[in-house]
Order: structure tokens, then sequence, then C-alpha cells
């Protein structure tokens, strides 16, 4: 009960507290000003020619902004985006997409502000997801529940032998599905290893 009414919460105030995130990191001026259909917002709002790492919320509207961390958080989606890539090896693909992403975020444009924006946004994302952990102990409460259906399964196991029957329907299909030609072919590649081995 305590961790379905939790969840629930957890649900409604993500939803809540993500407009917040988007509106502290749009990304849709940025996108707009890549295809020339807007002018351009610097993001993070600094004076001219100031770097985006020196950056510092002045006013109270202004938006929370650490270089380092969109750095980090767009080098990750980088790497996972160009480690998935079937053409390329997953070592090589990752480095490329880490390397392309991060050149993005370091970049004085629209693509720049778009990479530090979309950056930031993840970070937003992801302090809001444990604020939310904290507040409402959900892994707390699902440790918990799991120790208790555990505990549960455990009993109906040594009732029932649950864990006997699904080996038994597991070796059985096993026996349907390889053929007896291949079985042998392995016990045969098996035996002179073990010779080998004495």
């Amino acid at each position: 009960g305590e961790l379905s009414s939790a969840l629930g919460l957890a649900f409604v105030l993500t939803l809540q507290r993500t407009r917040s995130v988007r509106k502290d990191y749009p990304t849709l001026p940025h996108i707009k000003a890549m295809i020339r259909q807007g002018p351009r917002k610097p993001f993070p709002p600094t004076e001219d020619g100031m770097s985006p790492w020196k950056y510092e919320p002045i006013y109270r509207d202004d938006p929370e902004f650490k270089m380092t961390y969109a750095l980090l958080s767009m080098t990750l989606v980088g790497s996972f985006c160009g480690g998935n890539v079937p053409i390329l090896p997953a070592w090589i693909g990752g480095i490329v997409g880490a390397v392309a992403f991060a050149s993005m975020v370091t970049g004085s444009n629209a693509r720049g502000d778009l990479g530090r924006s979309m950056g930031m946004r993840l970070v937003g994302l992801v302090q809001l997801v444990l604020a939310i952990q904290s507040e409402l102990r959900i892994l707390a409460k699902s440790a918990t529940v799991g120790g208790h259906i555990f505990d549960k399964f455990m009993i109906m196991d040594r009732k029932h032998r649950i864990k006997d029957r699904i080996v038994a329907i597991c070796k059985w299909g096993y026996d349907k599905v390889v053929p007896e030609q291949l079985k042998e072919e392995m016990q045969e590649e098996e035996r002179p290893e073990r010779g080998r081995r004495r």
C-alpha cells in the first residue's frame, strides 16, 4: 500500500516539477536559431564575451548552470548514442559520439547553446529524481516489498516445489529444442578437454 501510494505521488510530483526544468532549460529557441528561424538566445545568459565556464546566476530568474555538469552529461549521451551505431564497433562509436557531443557543448553558437541546454536539462531531471527519491524513500519501500515477496515465494516453494518444476520444464524444453546429434557432439568435445586436464 505504501509503495503504490509513493509511486503515484512520485509520478504526480515528476509531472509537476519537470515543467520547471523545461522552462529553465528550453531547447526550441536554440533549434529555431540553428535553422535561422529566430534570433539566437545565448545559453547560459552571459554578458558579451563572457565564457560559459565563468557563469554565475545573478538574478532570481537566472537558471542554474555548471559547464562541467553539462559537458559530462552530454559526453555520456554521445558515448551511448555512438556506441549503438550498428556500422561501427561499440568502442569506436562511443569515442566518436562522446567527442562529437562534447565539441557541440563547447561551441559558441546556437548549436552550442542547444547542447548546453540539453545537458543541463538532463542534469536537472536527474536532480529532480534524486530529490523525489529522498522525499518519498521509494527505494527503501521497494526493498521492503521485495523482501516480503521473496519470503512468500520461498514459503510457496517449500510447499509446492515451484523451483524444481521450473527446472524440469526448462530441461524438457532444452531436450525438445536441441537435437540429440548436437548433444552427442557437445559431449564428445567435452571429453578430450577433461582428458587434457587430467
